[in-house]
């Protein structure tokens, strides 16, 4: 009996550690996530905090990166390259996460956003040497709410240093060089919210779409071809009014993304018309459009994007790397979040498409046969685990098996048979 007990605990602890195997093997970051902040920096996509569960009602504090150094299939997100590093130090939505050089180099801002308890500072920083988040106070003394009053995006200037949030008609600048924070001195003209947000090359921050309140506190959706501009070398609100080069003026949306090529060319993607109490949102026309500033002049064009994914998305996250646009998460038409990265090719004016396999920009394979892809090697690589594991755990049952037979076989060597009651001799 106690030989026997010894080959059961033995079974178990191999079937545990064969689980734990596989269990380890498998996991990803929690990636199902909406109104989230992301950043690219050294070469990788950051990506943040957001909503998940059921009722789109957790707030989560996971920190995950994408390598784009290698090359990968959007098809299968469980396989995608991705690296999980240190939580953020607080759980929130809605904020925006900012890459920027400081005087020890490259570190990812965090600014606002919507927050549970505790709610923490209002900014904090990851560094990217020491792979590590901390507390940002402001050297002059100078704050910012904790929490904004809407989903924000932040932008930097060309020099990374200065680091622009836009909030409830004010804007906030930090320095992150001397690591102090500024207030403009003038409002905007109205409060927008869930706009979208880009640098432009003539140091102007243009704010695409949202809403805005009016005296009455409503909100309505401001029309696409009014773009409201920051100059940050002078401190002034302006706003122009955007023509049409080819196709429509996009509806007014609200939770849309936009994100601005070295060529000056505006991605617009997503959004919705505001209405978070349908069952269904009604998304905005068309999902992909483009928006060009040359000589002081907006104007806008609604191309065709061929293999497109969705009709619908909503509080994702968008950032230009080579010659892609690259969408991330997100919600869909029923309230759901997105799990996907989706990719579109914008190397070619008059051929805007959706692509599933990522490469990166100089990719040169070393032989002229395809080398098998990050994801379909770490699959691999998956694979080979989980069947050693299921190898060595069947090996291990056998030889338990066969272990307890031989000793079963050694205990009874000596006994002699005895005939039962009902036995002749």
């Amino acid at each position: 009996m106690r030989m026997m007990k010894i080959i059961i605990l033995v079974t178990k602890l191999i079937i545990i550690v064969i689980i734990t195997i596989i269990t380890f093997t498998i996991a990803q970051p929690t990636d199902i996530r909406c109104c989230h902040g992301s950043a690219i920096a050294d070469n990788k996509l950051y990506i943040g905090g957001g909503l998940t569960g059921a009722g789109e009602d957790i707030f989560t504090d996971d920190f995950f990166s994408l390598d784009l150094t290698v090359s990968f299939s959007t098809l299968s997100p469980t396989d995608m390259p991705y690296k999980e590093n240190p939580n953020v130090l607080v759980k929130c939505n809605g904020h925006t996460l900012v890459y920027a050089v400081t005087k020890n180099g490259g570190m990812i801002f965090l600014f606002g956003g919507f927050r549970s308890e505790p709610k923490g500072s209002a900014i904090y920083g990851y560094s990217l040497e020491l792979n590590a988040w901390s507390e940002v106070i402001p050297t002059n003394g100078v704050n910012m709410p904790v929490e904004s009053t809407t989903k924000i995006v932040g932008v930097t200037d060309s020099s990374l240093n200065n680091i622009y949030v836009f909030d409830n008609a004010t804007m906030y600048v930090y320095d992150a060089l001397q690591k102090s924070l500024y207030i403009a001195p003038d409002l905007a003209p109205y409060q927008i919210y869930y706009y979208a947000t880009v640098m432009l090359s003539t140091d102007e921050i243009a704010y695409i779409g949202g809403g805005k309140r009016d005296n009455n506190d409503n909100q309505n959706n401001i029309p696409m071809d009014q773009i409201l501009l920051y100059n940050t070398k002078i401190s002034t609100w302006s706003t122009k009014t955007a023509k049409v080069s080819d196709g429509v003026v996009p509806s007014p949306r609200k939770g849309h993304s936009a994100s601005i090529a070295p060529d000056g060319r505006i991605f617009i993607y997503g959004g919705f018309d505001g209405d978070e109490n349908a069952i269904e949102s009604t998304g905005s026309y068309p999902v992909f459009a483009v928006l060009e500033y040359n000589n002081g002049e907006f104007a806008w064009s609604s191309p065709q994007l061929f293999g497109q994914l969705y009709q619908f998305r909503i509080y994702h996250s968008s950032h230009i790397f080579g010659n892609n646009l690259i969408i991330s998460f997100g919600r869909n038409l029923t309230h759901n979040r997105l799990n996907t990265i989706d990719i579109i090719d914008i190397s070619n004016r008059d051929n805007y498409k959706v692509i599933t396999d990522f490469v990166p920009p100089g990719y040169l394979s070393s032989t002229p046969s395809p080398s098998p892809s990050p994801s379909s090697s770490s699959s691999s690589s998956k694979n080979s685990i989980i069947i050693a594991s299921v190898v060595v755990s069947v090996g291990s049952l056998i030889i338990i098996g066969c272990t307890y037979y031989f000793i079963r076989r050694y205990q009874y060597r000596n006994v002699i048979p005895t005939p039962s009651s009902g036995e002749r001799i």
